[in-house]
């Protein structure tokens, strides 16, 4: 998808005007958050959305990367960069010399060996291992829950757990 860009003049304190090069489809916001308009996801700022922006290009574009070690291709620099980590793992598990990138990567797993669950639901309780898994689980405690399961209507937040759902828990 190829952008048009047109000029806007703003005017600064002293009446002299600055041009910006800014994006015909400007992303549109609600209630103070950055909107894709490609899948509807919604950011915070408008550099995550940049950023966000990057998972729709095409493999085949000319802006993807590719891995030096393995030729994956990447549609951004930032992904390829954490994926160039993964040539290198250095930090190994004690108990079952599984290797990581990262040492925060590696106490991470090492919580699957101790069942240490550090991070706890505000609302119900649910102790979770990492911080990713609890903010998923947040999101079952919201009330927007917009997916919806087409052969017994429950609806869930998020769309993970719309399909684990329909492949294990759905009667109907």
């Amino acid at each position: 998808v190829t952008v048009g860009y047109t000029y806007e003049a703003f005017f600064v304190s002293d009446g002299r005007a600055k041009v910006k090069k800014k994006e015909e489809e400007e992303p549109k916001t609600t209630g103070g958050k950055f909107v894709c308009n490609e899948c509807g996801k919604q950011y915070a700022t408008s550099s995550n959305l940049s950023r966000h922006k990057q998972t729709h290009r095409s493999l085949d574009s000319q802006q993807a990367k590719k891995c030096p070690h393995c030729n994956k291709v990447y549609v951004s620099m930032p992904a390829l960069s954490m994926h160039i980590l993964t040539h290198n793992l250095k930090h190994e598990c004690p108990v079952c010399n599984k290797t990581f990138s990262r040492p925060w990567l590696l106490q991470g797993h090492m919580r699957s060996h101790t069942g240490e669950k550090p991070y706890g639901c505000a609302h119900c309780g649910k102790a979770f291992a990492d911080r990713s898994n609890l903010r998923a689980h947040m999101q079952t405690h919201s009330t927007f829950k917009h997916y919806e399961c087409t052969r017994c209507s429950k609806t869930f937040a998020l769309k993970s757990y719309l399909n684990k759902h329909c492949e294990s828990a759905c009667s109907k």
